[in-house]
């Protein structure tokens, strides 16, 4: 069995509720050996709020320490990495949203600038009304309301994140574009808004301006994978979507996954998963489920 450090939790969403267009988890906890996210990017903005935690967070090269009452906020396609260690009363809620939740929202919530990040150590009665506004909402949520009932509670939340987070200091993961770093960094921010991943290394390389070897070392120091490994990962993330959503054949994603036949499609998706896809998708596994199903580290 793989240690903590080395488990890597791909498929950190929960599935969103029919009308809905963010994301709640709320109180989850943290296995004794601890838990480490690795280095990733997605399109949604994310709010994180630890009541109890004890840990770090990364955004792009700056390290900040988790602590109790600590307020994170990352703007979307901003690089970020978790370590949490365990403690009895852990106790944290993470809220992921994307631009539609503003606009149907209508509401004129604080503007939040792209590619950045918020720490803020919360004290006193900001700390305690931020901590009864995260379990109202989480309450509301988990009684699965409908969206329009949620709503007022959502601005309410939102709005008193944004404010913190407008007044605090801005960490920005935008770097220098002729760092190497920062080639990297841009680079991994195009790729998350493809949707085809058959590329070879010499033209990600080329896609840089870098050797294939050199290329090849940055990406794995930035990203802790290798890109071989980081291409195959989005293609497995885009065919759960299709197992989820449609009534696609697994042959037919496999390809649609731009894999080269479903039986290679098969077994990486259980070498990541842990179940076939047939069964993954007939067993309608619970976002827990997938979170708490370790996979060995991939070198």
């Amino acid at each position: 069995m793989p240690t903590f450090k080395n488990v890597d939790y791909f498929f950190e969403k929960l599935e969103t509720q029919t009308g809905l267009d963010f994301i709640l988890r709320a109180r989850e906890g943290v296995p004794e050996n601890g838990m480490y996210i690795k280095p990733h990017v997605h399109l949604e903005h994310e709010i994180m709020w630890f009541y109890k935690a004890s840990g770090s967070y990364s955004i792009g090269r700056e390290k900040f320490n988790i602590q109790n009452n600590t307020l994170i906020y990352v703007s979307p396609l901003t690089l970020h990495d978790m370590e949490l260690a365990f403690t009895s009363d852990h106790e944290r809620f993470i809220l992921q949203y994307d631009h539609t939740v503003l606009s149907h929202l209508k509401y004129p919530l604080p503007a939040m600038e792209p590619h950045i990040g918020i720490v803020a150590y919360m004290e006193g009665k900001d700390a305690d009304r931020l901590h009864f506004l995260f379990r109202w909402f989480a309450e509301v949520y988990e009684k699965g309301h409908a969206g329009d009932e949620i709503k007022p509670l959502m601005i309410l939340l939102l709005n008193t994140v944004l404010q913190h987070a407008a007044i605090s200091d801005h960490v920005s993961a935008e770097t220098d574009r002729q760092s190497i770093f920062g080639m990297i960094i841009n680079f991994i921010i195009e790729m998350e808004r493809r949707t085809s991943f058959n590329m070879s290394l010499n033209d990600a390389a080329d896609e840089v301006g870098l050797s294939p070897s050199h290329f090849s070392r940055m990406f794995k120091k930035v990203m802790q994978v290798s890109f071989k490994e980081y291409l195959l990962r989005k293609k497995i993330s885009m065919s759960v979507q299709l197992l989820r959503n449609t009534d696609l054949s697994i042959t037919d994603i496999a390809y649609k996954c731009e894999f080269t036949d479903a039986a290679y499609y098969c077994y990486q998706f259980r070498r990541f998963i842990g179940v076939t896809p047939k069964k993954f998708r007939d067993g309608s596994l619970t976002s827990e489920e997938l979170k708490t199903n370790e996979i060995p580290s991939l070198k």
